[in-house]
């Protein structure tokens, strides 16, 4: 088996892009082609379905992109033990995120131990950073609530109260809004029986603040008047301030808005749970085991 096709085959796996993986690789995009459709050629498959938008593998490409993942990984343990790269001299660290808060104190900590290894970062929602960690094109994700996998090493960092959004003109808003100045008191909660009726503005699909709230809601038996659904956390702090409907955000999220009073929920315990997570074949890489290692310090 030629390793040079398997090499190019893994990087446009990776990238999703014959041009980002031949820039990857050093190569010109016509020679890495010709090798993956060599290796096409020689076993009679067809490993990617290409359109002009983006490449897609195929089921067997996904099969074997598992096999080349463990593969060129085991490679790059070796180097790292034979080159004593332990200290992070150098390096490349893809971290992926469903909230830049938590990740980026984190991030500037380890810049400022390791200067050497860069760093990129990708933000989405749970379902699609755990898709690119899953499928190894990032090495560590912070999330919240991940769904218990054996092929994932996780570690619990710790719990956040999920918060109620209220347009400061709402009812259920009597008070000041947040800012300096101003700290929410005990007193101010807003029991869950008060959504009743209420329209709701909520994240995509795969949002785990959604998902806490939704199940929180069906135990509650609480039925909100509707549901406005928008992409991303500052669409709905926006929505919420411009008084389409009432949103929630985990504490540890919250920016001072004036036109926004936030609440906490009368006896609710609803809350999201965030995680430092990788593969479990990969904890042992210097750089993913120091990053994980100092999420686990800076949140003890």
């Amino acid at each position: 088996m030629n390793l040079m096709q398997l090499r190019a085959f893994h990087a446009v796996a990776t990238q999703a892009s014959f041009t980002l993986a031949a820039r990857t690789l050093g190569l010109t995009q016509p020679t890495l082609s010709q090798s993956v459709k060599a290796l096409e050629e020689r076993y009679g498959v067809l490993l990617f379905e290409r359109s002009s938008r983006r490449v897609q593998p195929t089921e067997m490409g996904r099969r074997l992109f598992q096999l080349t993942t463990r593969l060129f990984d085991t490679e790059q343990e070796a180097a790292t033990l034979l080159e004593g790269s332990a200290q992070l001299a150098r390096g490349l660290l893809q971290l992926g995120a469903d909230s830049p808060y938590y990740v980026m104190p984190l991030i500037a900590e380890f810049d400022s131990r390791h200067p050497q290894v860069e760093i990129r970062l990708s933000i989405g929602n749970a379902g699609a950073v755990l898709e690119d960690l899953s499928e190894a094109r990032l090495d560590v994700a912070l999330l919240s609530n991940p769904p218990v996998d054996p092929r994932f090493h996780i570690v619990p960092l710790y719990r956040d109260p999920v918060r109620l959004m209220l347009p400061a003109g709402h009812p259920l808003a009597a008070g000041h809004p947040l800012a300096a100045g101003h700290p929410l008191a005990a007193g101010d909660a807003v029991p869950v029986a008060a959504l009743a009726g209420q329209r709701l503005v909520m994240r995509e699909t795969g949002s785990m603040t959604r998902r806490t709230v939704e199940r929180g809601l069906a135990e509650a038996e609480i039925a909100p008047a509707g549901v406005f659904e928008v992409t991303g956390r500052e669409a709905v702090q926006e929505a919420v301030a411009l008084g389409l409907g009432l949103g929630f955000i985990s504490a540890g999220e919250i920016r001072p808005d004036p036109r926004i009073v936030l609440r906490p929920l009368a006896n609710c315990a609803w809350h999201t749970d965030e995680y430092v997570l990788c593969q479990r074949d990969r904890r042992r890489f210097p750089a993913i085991r120091a990053f994980i290692e100092l999420a686990v310090a800076a949140t003890a």
